[in-house]
């Protein structure tokens, strides 16, 4: 789990950031030399950033998720019985 954790936290932090700057520079690069497409790029941009933002929102939320409901699993613990549940012999 922590191994999930950090990577989860690299991804925050560097790698959909940089993403999403390197995807807008070659946009602008791309719509500096070719000026055909300038209503794609500039489409192109927008969903980038709109897509960074989205991603950053995301992650607001399952921190304001296990912030209120802990630190730990986002699941009750009834669902992690490991078969003790349902009824009187620890089974099914």
């Amino acid at each position: 789990m922590d191994t999930l954790n950090e990577i989860i936290s690299l991804l925050r932090v560097v790698i959909i950031p940089l993403g999403v700057i390197f995807r807008v520079i070659f946009c602008l690069t791309k719509m500096i030399y070719d000026e055909e497409a300038q209503g794609s790029s500039k489409r192109k941009i927008r969903n980038t950033i709109v897509f960074g933002i989205i991603a950053e929102l995301i992650f607001v939320i399952l921190d304001l998720v296990q912030n209120y409901y802990g630190t730990g699993s986002i699941l009750p613990t009834y669902f992690s019985g490991g078969g003790q549940g349902g009824g009187g012999d620890g089974g099914w």
